[in-house]
């Protein structure tokens, strides 16, 4: 029997390296070392910060400061009181920091908004400045900029680190000198987004877009309260966020008498398929413009503070195919033509309010002959991009695809935001190794007038790394020259303290060894990267050093926590790897049962059922019972010869089969 086992697993081994043998396209960015970076120490940083230099903001526990904030200023309430508590906490001086509303004479204080922002200061960034008393001023062009110029102070000038919606790391410095170097820092684009539960949660159940809240804290400005009724999807700044011509034109009150507003298809006006999506409004038709501007601005009315409004297709196929449709996407060599007639118009009659479309579907390709109004944002979401090679690399064709996009919008718009997924859909608790090209990409983004970023992970709570991930996204929107080894490797020692080392080399293992993999898909299956970062091998280091990370912190049961998120990660990777080793799946399985009950993670894929409960339940085990069924099947044909090869080679998973096929049914935005 165990011959016939090493012969079965020989057997797969090659008939998968046949259905693998395509070469690799493109160059993938180098892969981040997070272990090489030098490591952080608080005794060390602190040291530092007392090293003598212009004035001190507290010497041995105590400070004689105030914080002073214009009366001129409004919601930046919870942004002043986080800074003294924190400054508090840092300093251990209870009693320093006091909040007041006009400039103290004779001590020192951090004046917050009492003078106009300097030239240079831009969008949300904000200016540090110093005098020769010590007081230190923050000002910017409005308040979002004075809350970044906040955390950004406590960050950058006093080691802080805002690593999760559930801890901030505040180093403790009793004493802190402080050099007199201004200084003007604006973001890299102007409206930042995250979406991931853990930014947005918060947010979602606040009762103002101004609450000190983790999104707030990292900067990711776009993050906001969810307004149903408006439809904005929890997006700041904006009104209408996306699919929204109906919101404009609504078949209830407008198809009965007036079918012609909506989309012919095969010679019948419906505003609903028969597959039940919905339609879109037959563009071309001139009744409709009033009745869209005229919607748009009643709603403009009731959101004055919103600043972008989309309109734009719904989320389906169903377009119109009636003569005038059809003439103009002829003439413009693109549906997008019809549309973007109207988006113009609409910029123009509100000059003040930036009007979205979406570059979707059979939207994305560039109009001829057509150009932007300066009010108009075109939003990009390039679904088939790959998260292994940048969107600059022509060399692969879900990147080139991407990349032919933005540069080409870019051509005829002065403002683009990029829908940015950065998430594997299909297996949200897998390891997804992806952090090594977003510098890349966000340099291509800037560099093709990309002002704005959404980046959409998991909406659901427990994804894999979900915060590391959204601590470093956002600190790279703010500024797309971070140094990202050096942050993540500080993040893993103030996040897990002992457990840091061990962490750091699980995340090094990863983006090297996924660094020469064919792609890295958004819809990602475990058995695609049996040969390079989820090979056995990998798979049981991975297992070695998660052991290892939560050992070194047995005794701190808030770091063992944030560890076991990690854990769980590789114990889904070892569920769900290629090969057919029940023995190792099925005791990963016991592990990961209450594991996951313990995090509160109630999904593995996106959206889509079924929840944890069914998957643990049944899901799993029929998926352990058909493994054992092919590992069965495998050896038998082994003993007799060649026919073990091809029946292993049929009984190779579907999905690695198609690993190259592109995911168009798979569409999510």
């Amino acid at each position: 029997m165990k011959k016939l086992l090493i012969t079965a697993c020989l057997t797969l081994i090659l008939a998968t390296s046949l259905v693998l043998s395509a070469c690799t396209d493109g160059t993938a960015p180098e892969p981040i070392k997070v272990s090489t970076s030098s490591p952080y120490s608080e005794e060390a940083f602190a040291d530092i910060m007392a090293e003598p230099k212009d004035f001190y903001l507290a010497k041995d526990g105590m400070s004689e400061y105030a914080i002073a904030v214009s009366q001129n200023v409004s919601g930046i309430d919870t942004d002043t009181k986080f800074l003294q508590s924190t400054l508090r906490e840092m300093t251990g001086d209870d009693d320093a920091f006091a909040l007041v509303d006009a400039l103290p004479k004779l001590t020192p204080c951090i004046a917050i908004g009492f003078n106009a922002a300097p030239e240079g200061v831009a969008d949300d960034g904000y200016a540090l400045s110093y005098d020769e008393h010590g007081n230190i001023f923050i000002d910017a062009l409005n308040a979002d900029g004075l809350a970044n110029g906040i955390y950004c102070f406590l960050e950058n000038e006093l080691g802080c680190m805002f690593v999760r919606d559930d801890y901030s790391y505040i180093p403790r410095l009793e004493t802190i000198a402080l050099a007199a170097e201004d200084k003007i820092d604006n973001p890299d684009f102007r409206w930042r987004r995250i979406y991931q539960y853990e930014v947005s949660h918060e947010a979602y159940e606040s009762e103002t877009p101004t609450e000190s809240i983790w999104s707030r804290r990292i900067k990711s400005n776009g993050t906001g309260y969810r307004d149903e009724d408006l439809g904005n999807d929890g997006n700041r700044y904006w009104g209408k966020w996306c699919h929204s011509v109906f919101s404009y034109v609504p078949p209830e009150q407008y198809f009965d008498e007036h079918p012609e507003y909506y989309a012919e298809i095969g010679g019948v006006r419906m505003h609903t398929a028969d597959d039940g999506l919905p339609t879109q409004l037959c563009l071309t038709n001139e009744e409709l413009y009033p009745i869209i501007r005229y919607n748009m601005s009643e709603m403009m009315k009731q959101y004055p503070d919103a600043i972008y409004w989309d309109f734009s297709i719904n989320d389906s196929w169903h377009m119109c195919e009636c003569a005038d449709c059809t003439a103009a996407c002829e003439k413009y060599g693109s549906q997008m033509g019809a549309m973007l007639e109207i988006v113009n118009r609409l910029a123009d009659a509100f000059p003040d309010k930036i009007i979205s479309t979406l570059a979707y579907f059979y939207n994305n390709v560039v109009p001829a002959g057509m150009t932007c109004r300066d009010n108009v944002n075109i939003v990009i979401a390039p679904i088939q991009t790959s998260q292994l090679y940048s969107a600059s690399d022509d060399s692969n064709e879900k990147s080139a695809e991407a990349k032919r996009m933005i540069e080409s919008w870019s051509t005829i718009c002065n403002n683009l935001v990029v829908w940015d997924y950065t998430v594997n859909f299909h297996n949200l608790l897998l390891p997804y190794p992806n952090f090594s090209v977003q510098q890349s990409n966000l340099e291509f983004y800037k560099q093709n007038n990309v002002t704005g970023v959404f980046h959409q992970g998991s909406r659901e709570q427990g994804d894999e790394l979900a915060c590391l991930r959204s601590y470093v996204l956002a600190r790279q929107l703010w500024d797309i020259d971070a140094d990202i080894e050096s942050i993540i490797g500080k993040y893993l020692v103030v996040t897990y303290g002992d457990a840091a080392p061990y962490l750091a080399e699980y995340l090094d293992i990863m983006h090297e060894s996924v660094s020469h993999a064919d792609n890295l898909d958004l819809y990602d299956r475990p058995e695609w990267h049996y040969f390079d970062y989820l090979s056995p091998s990998n798979l049981a280091k991975y297992d070695e050093l998660t052991l290892a990370a939560l050992d070194a912190v047995k005794d701190d049961p808030q770091k063992t926590q944030f560890a076991k998120e990690i854990r769980v990660n590789v114990l889904y990777a070892r569920m769900t790897a290629g090969g057919f080793d029940v023995v190792d799946k099925e005791k990963a399985f016991e592990e990961f049962k209450p594991l996951v009950k313990e995090l509160g993670i109630e999904r593995h894929h996106e959206i889509a059922p079924p929840y944890i409960d069914e998957y643990i339940d049944s899901v799993y085990p029929e998926y352990l019972k058909t493994q054992k069924i092919h590992l069965t099947l495998i050896v038998v044909s082994s003993a007799v010869g060649a026919a073990g090869i091809i029946a292993a080679a049929v009984l190779i998973p579907r999905a690695v089969k198609k690993r190259r096929k592109r995911s168009n049914d798979n569409q999510t935005s």
